[in-house]
């Protein structure tokens, strides 16, 4: 499998030279949040017997360019990750959900506070049947703003 790394300028001009390459398979488009308004998204495409692989990264801020015009499939994966991480697609709506959620905000966000983490305290005990019990704590990664 390849992997490279292009600037966002490069990310339509990159997805077309695959495509005319022979890479006519979409697999899968993700992203992940590096902190603040900073973004990885990344994309998989394949020859149609599988033989090659490519991923291809590009850091991005909140907009990228949508490749539905080369990969229609890829629409589902841009709706999806513009609903869990906030990003915009230029020249794709992504208005209508990918599927429905109880969040209010972006999930897979790393300063996205999740209930369950920031109202559960950690248990007093190493573990569940003892009697000996330490200082009630947070779980790692929660800040001190979420808590109330």
């Amino acid at each position: 499998m390849t992997q490279v790394n292009i600037q966002p300028a490069e990310w339509l001009d990159n997805a077309q030279q695959l495509k005319a390459a022979g890479f006519t398979r979409c697999e899968w488009l993700t992203a992940s949040h590096n902190g603040g308004e900073s973004f990885t998204v990344t994309l998989c495409v394949a020859k149609p017997d599988l033989s090659e692989r490519t991923l291809f990264s590009s850091a991005v801020d909140t907009s990228v360019e949508s490749l539905t015009s080369i990969y229609p499939s890829v629409a589902f994966h841009e709706r999806e990750v513009a609903q869990m991480f906030g990003l915009t697609f230029s020249g794709h709506d992504t208005s209508e959900l990918a599927f429905e959620t109880e969040f209010a905000g972006f999930p897979l966000r790393r300063d996205f506070a999740l209930a369950s983490r920031v109202d559960t305290e950690w248990p007093g005990a190493v573990e569940p049947d003892e009697n000996a019990t330490r200082r009630p704590a947070s779980p790692p990664g929660i800040f001190p703003e979420w808590q109330s």
